[in-house]
């Protein structure tokens, strides 16, 4: 069992998909559960400086969505590729200090692949005014 994401977005563990997660937030400074930092509260994701979910709503609706089901509206996801598009730059440094994931992760190129390919996915769907959707 794992997630699925239409339009290629994403395919692989739930682990994995968590694991992603935290490897972008972490590229922008910020921490997606579970956190190393025991002072930070499990239940909560946290951004880094000059990031917030007014001015990122695309980042917010990428970390706040469910792992395992429902959809992305087209307009939304066209939001969530340029923002993602924004932090390639950042997320490529982290990955050449952090490395490339390992698992479903390595298996699809690393974090940066995997991140290129959620950026195509969001594309698309916004692209043919059709839904991402998780499942």
């Amino acid at each position: 069992m794992g997630l699925t994401v239409s339009h290629g977005a994403f395919d692989g563990a739930y682990s994995a998909f968590n694991r992603f997660r935290q490897f972008v937030m972490k590229s922008i400074g910020g921490n997606y559960p579970p956190h190393k930092d025991k002072n930070l509260s499990d239940g909560y994701w946290y951004f880094g400086d000059g990031y917030d979910t007014e001015t990122h709503p695309g980042l917010t609706e990428f970390f706040k969505h469910s792992d395992c089901d429902g959809y992305i509206e087209s307009e939304m996801c066209g939001v969530i590729a340029n923002e993602l598009k924004s932090i390639l730059p950042l997320a490529i440094k982290l990955e050449k200090i952090e490395g490339t994931g390992g698992g479903h992760i390595e298996a699809q190129g690393g974090f940066v692949q995997v991140l290129k390919y959620f950026i195509e996915g969001c594309e698309e769907a916004c692209t043919k005014g059709e839904r991402l959707v998780y499942r």
